[in-house]
Formats: structure tokens, sequence, C-alpha cells
């Protein structure tokens, strides 16, 4: 089984094996935002986020975006752009 984000992370490594210029996955939410909406009604998408950063939010439980998926974007030269949509 690809367990929890196990298509996100496929789609990963496609992208990493086939040398893609980016990689968007598809969610419920728009990107990732500045807090978690159901505690902060004024969240907000934000434009931009490291590799740290989302590894950061990740370990933090943020839900967007698993680190294991990250792994094959960040790995070899050049890194791939995430994009979550």
């Amino acid at each position: 089984t690809l367990q929890r984000d196990g298509s996100d992370y496929s789609a990963a490594i496609m992208g990493r094996l086939l040398e893609s210029r980016n990689i968007t996955i598809w969610t419920d939410v728009d990107g990732v935002l500045s807090a978690d909406p159901r505690r902060v009604p004024d969240s907000y998408i934000l434009p931009e986020v490291s590799f740290n950063e989302a590894m950061e939010l990740a370990y933090f439980g943020a839900k967007v975006i698993h680190p294991k998926t990250m792994q094959p974007a960040i790995m070899g030269n050049p890194q791939i752009p995430i994009y979550i949509r």
C-alpha cells in the first residue's frame, strides 16, 4: 500500500526520474497557509516556502505535504520545485 501521501510521493519520484522542471501536488487546499485556518481566521496562503521551511512545518504537524514527498525533489541537482495547488 502507498500509505499517507503515497500518490504525492510517487509523483515526486516520477518527477525526479523524468527530470521534470517542477512537481505539482493537487490537494484540497490552495497552498501552504500561514497558520491553521480553523484557529486563525486571517491565515493566508504563503507565496513561497523553502524546502527547509516545509520540512519544519511538516515536522510540527502540517499535513499539506509529507517530508518523504520532498526527498526526491531535494535530491540531485537541480532541485525540483514543488507546487501545492
